[in-house]
């Protein structure tokens, strides 16, 4: 999360980490890479609150501290999901609740203190009493009875490690709070490139890289520069896009197309990878919900998942929920503005300046911005700061019994937007777009910051899930949704990921065989990029008359050669990852003055300019500049050997980028199979060497409509977000050995396979 931060490079400094954390491990100080506590520890301390339920009320948990909460009335199992999510995910969500907040400072230090003044200013709560009030009775009751269970535990659990380290003492919970964070989690996709643009907006060459940006599209992280030297609002906008449901696939084949007959689904949520993992794996068994899935931790829904009827999940849909809007000297004289204080540890107080215009928070006020933006004053519109009832929405979801009721919950939901999909098992599959926009017709085609006029009249009036056309049974008998750009709208965004992943998926998907749940499971670890073999094997024609020697050519022959598939032992996936590098590092040099623009870290960008921008060199230029690529490509795959010696993943806590300290908050590292856009995502920039990702699949769920218990989950770390737990980490071996946890919802299979409970 905070990757700005890194780890220690220096080799004396590694070495001391190590010995540090082996020596923290033997005296018993609780840690992430030396834990612990186990799963009967973690029971233990669970058993000792005191909890005030209702009798017959059965809190259980399976091996991986996975809960199932049985409960005779609604708001009790509300109040038992709540105790749960603190005791396993309590300093998490101090944490989170701080970030929303703009309270980084007090953890971090000042180095966080511009961080905090922008989030301040795109002020996530500001809907938030107006969204509560309107709530219905129903859904006040299970939010509040929720907070009463993060608070039952908050007030008698010990601070964690991590808390302690970050200075964090925990404070009571109000259903404000749970609000907050499900508009932390909504914030817009969009936000990076926004931010990453728009000192860019005054050079004389913006003009050429917007169109080129418009037509190709963007995935999750652009910056025109080297990410170490992002701007405060880049690194803030990634850090929101790892929280958010900024990526994902979903997959759901209708009972025309399985061997049983019945539907099937898969989803795999694409987010940053952190410890603890960004979502929790609950179970609910009450009167009004019988259903299993994955909740983001504070926010007591589902967002994904099964009940006895209906599977659901979805993708983003990479809507533009917000605008950049130029202010007019008289609208900024009209703003209203108040002074905030942000507190620093370690150090005083700083005073900052919040401004509110009818437009949205001016965010030029934040300094870090302003002096990006000449003389320009920006505000946000975003449709965060409308009350729309998300909660509300995927409650009524959880309790749907049908694809069309699933669609019509839909109609509340304001941000994230969404690509929602379902099953149901009479057969039926469908998607539905679950956003609240602005009624645009279209996007200025010179500059995305609009003129006031504009703003006032595309914000006038809103188009929600009701008003997008939705699809129900499509003649296919499959829907793939991995945020691509939606047919047959308009004035929804105009920065949709490429078609890479669902170019793969119909491949996958579209012959006439009959599939059954393991054809889907193997589609959800599928790494094979369509693109990237195109890609290959435009390049291998292009520089294949400029090897100069054998070893050169046999790159050229390699690539061309190259399926697209980036599995860990692939060295071909290496020879082309370090080509494109070195290829582009080149071109950077020669066309534009040294410095590597920022679109060509953007897979669509590349796939599409890479081979043009090639053609366009002089004949000099190329005979110059191919045979050194090709030269560098062979080396440094040779070097590495196999993909997954160079491509890695290792899950850091938010402590895990902290010099010297670091290695105790961080598991140890594993290959990672895949690539930017393949199915199974584990994204990366330019290969140099060695590479960790941060971004990609880290949930899994797998739904067969035949049978109410075959529902399949796994987490990329663990359930458990407790420093010092085996159960943050435990669930990776399942991940690598491509292994998942069962869900069921009849009775006799939850007491068989949740063994571990708390009786009231």
């Amino acid at each position: 999360m905070f990757k700005a931060l890194g780890p220690a490079n220096n080799r004396l400094v590694k070495y001391f980490a190590r010995g540090l954390a082996r020596l923290s491990a033997s005296m018993g100080w609780l840690s992430i890479r030396y834990p612990t506590l186990s799963l009967q520890d973690r029971l233990n301390a669970f058993r000792q609150y005191e909890l005030n339920l209702e009798a017959g009320t059965v809190i259980r948990f399976n091996d991986f501290f996975v809960p199932y909460i049985q409960a005779d009335s609604d708001i009790a199992a509300a109040y038992a999901l709540g105790a749960v999510t603190e005791h396993q995910r309590g300093p998490q969500l101090q944490f989170l609740r701080r970030l929303a907040q703009g309270r980084l400072s007090e953890m971090g230090g000042r180095g966080f203190v511009d961080m905090d003044h922008l989030i301040r200013l795109l002020d996530f709560g500001r809907a938030g009493p107006e969204i509560w009030q309107q709530m219905p009775e129903d859904s006040r009751q299970w939010v509040q009875a929720f907070v009463d269970g993060l608070n039952a535990v908050r007030s008698q659990r010990p601070r964690g490690v991590d808390e302690k380290l970050m200075g964090i003492k925990p404070e009571p919970y109000t259903p404000l709070d749970i609000l907050l964070l499900g508009r932390l989690a909504g914030a817009d996709v969009n936000w990076p490139i926004y931010f990453s643009l728009i000192e860019h907006r005054l050079s004389g060459d913006f003009a050429q890289w917007w169109e080129r940006l418009r037509i190709t599209g963007a995935g999750i992280f652009t910056s025109f520069d080297n990410p170490a030297t992002a701007s405060t609002a880049e690194k803030l906008g990634n850090i929101l896009n790892s929280l958010s449901r900024s990526g994902s696939n979903s997959l759901v084949l209708s009972g025309s197309r399985t061997e049983n007959g019945a539907p099937l689904m898969a989803n795999d949520p694409h987010l940053g990878l952190h410890l603890p993992n960004v979502w929790m794996l609950v179970g609910l068994q009450c009167p009004s919900y019988q259903c299993v899935g994955l909740m983001f931790p504070g926010v007591p829904v589902l967002g994904l998942g099964r009940n006895p009827n209906l599977a659901w999940g979805g993708t983003n849909l990479r809507a533009a929920s917000s605008d950049l809007v130029r202010l007019d000297p008289s609208s900024l004289a009209n703003s209203v503005s108040q002074h905030t204080r942000i507190k620093v540890r370690f150090g005083w107080t700083r005073k900052r300046f919040l401004r509110w215009s009818t437009q949205g928070p001016v965010l030029t006020e934040c300094p870090s911005l302003a002096s990006m933006c000449g003389h320009e004053s920006l505000a946000l519109r975003w449709a965060g700061h409308w009350p729309t009832d998300e909660i509300s929405s995927f409650l009524k979801a959880m309790r749907s019994h049908s694809v069309r009721e699933l669609q019509q919950a839909m109609h509340g939901v304001g941000v994230t937007p969404l690509n929602v999909l379902g099953a149901d098992t009479a057969g039926n599959i469908g998607h539905v777009l679950a956003a609240t926009l602005p009624a645009r017709n279209a996007f200025p085609e010179d500059d995305w910051v609009l003129p006031e006029h504009i703003a006032n009249r595309d914000w006038a009036n809103r188009r929600c899930a009701a008003d997008f056309p939705s699809v129900l049974n499509p003649p296919q008998g499959f829907l793939v949704s991995a945020n691509n750009r939606p047919s047959d709208v308009s004035g929804l965004g105009f920065l949709f990921n490429g078609d890479d992943r669902i170019m793969r998926a119909h491949q996958l998907l579209l012959d006439d065989r009959i599939l059954d749940i393991e054809a889907l499971r193997r589609a959800q670890f599928d790494v094979t990029s369509v693109l990237a073999s195109r890609l290959a094997s435009r390049l291998s024609s292009l520089c294949m008359p400029y090897a100069v020697n054998h070893t050169q050519g046999l790159v050229c022959q390699s690539i061309s050669a190259w399926s697209g598939a980036y599995s860990s032992d692939s060295l071909q996936a290496l020879q082309f990852e370090f080509l494109i590098t070195a290829l582009v590092g080149r071109i950077g040099k020669i066309k534009y003055r040294g410095r590597i623009p920022g679109l060509f870290e953007q897979w669509a960008f590349l796939c599409a300019h890479l081979p043009d921008e090639l053609e366009s060199m002089a004949e000099s230029e190329r005979i110059q500049v191919i045979p050194a690529c090709l030269e560098a490509a062979s080396r440094n795959a040779q070097h590495w050997q196999m993909w997954g010696n160079a491509h890695k993943i290792r899950l850091r806590h938010v402590l895990g980028f902290v010099p010297l300290l670091g290695k105790l908050f961080s598991s140890r590292s594993f290959p990672a199979a895949g690539s930017r856009e393949t199915l199974m995502k584990n994204a990366h920039g330019f290969i140099r060497g060695f590479d960790e990702t941060a971004y990609g699949s880290q949930a899994r769920h797998l739904s067969d409509l035949s049978n109410p218990d075959a529902n399949y989950f796994t987490l990329l770390g663990g359930q458990d977000g407790w420093v010092g737990s085996m159960l943050v980490t435990d669930q990776i071996t399942l991940w690598q050995t491509r292994q998942s946890i069962q869900m069921p919802l009849s009775t006799e299979a939850i007491v068989a396979q949740f063994p571990h409970l708390k009786a009231f």
